[in-house]
């Protein structure tokens, strides 16, 4: 099983990549396409506490990311495909919490096979939400997304993401997406017969 996550910050155009990639593999391959926050209990304790608290919110988000990953790891499937993952609690709440910290809530989480950090400036990302009905509500979340996408890329930096432009258009994102993940099963195929000789 390998697992595939797409990261970036909202406007990016995570989930719509992420959908792509879903429709496209899954003519060839047992594909599951899933995202986080992943429980509606914990999605109702967000809400009610107005996504204001950093601490209790990265709490909540690895409390709901613990779920995740005993449901991902019950899957029959080739491929898991997250939209967000525990880099986004890195990045979002990376802006006020301590990064240490926070990172140490992650580690016990599977690492990804594969992440894809779809980055693009914030004020491309603000235009694109406000087109959306379902806008975001959360000023404080607006007026941080610059800072946001400043941990992205540092946590790009660190953890070997691949790092695509946003603004490209979608199906270029895909292509290059797609093959980013042919590669890695490509790979895997080799490793796996490599070590039956």
């Amino acid at each position: 099983m390998k697992l595939i996550v797409i990261e970036g910050i909202d406007g990016s155009g995570k989930s719509t990549l992420a959908r792509n990639m879903f429709s496209t593999l899954s003519k060839g391959h047992k594909v599951t396409l899933t995202q986080e926050p992943f429980t509606d209990d914990i999605k109702q304790l967000l809400e009610k506490y107005k996504w204001n608290d950093q601490v209790l919110l990265a709490l909540l988000f690895s409390a709901d990311r613990q779920i995740h990953v005993r449901w991902m790891e019950a899957q029959d499937t080739e491929i898991i495909i997250c939209d967000r993952y525990y880099f986004s609690t890195l990045a979002y709440q990376g802006v006020s919490v301590d990064w240490n910290w926070l990172e140490t809530l992650s580690s016990i989480f599977p690492k990804p096979d594969l992440t894809i950090l779809l980055d693009i400036p914030a004020y491309i990302a603000l235009e694109r939400l406000k087109k959306k009905k379902e806008s975001l509500d959360f000023k404080e979340k607006r007026e941080s997304l610059e800072k946001v996408r400043q941990n992205y890329l540092a946590l790009a930096s660190k953890y070997n993401f691949k790092v695509l432009d946003a603004s490209l258009p979608e199906e270029k994102l895909q292509s290059i997406s797609l093959q980013y993940v042919y590669d890695l099963l490509s790979s895997s195929t080799s490793r796996a017969s490599l070590s039956t000789l």
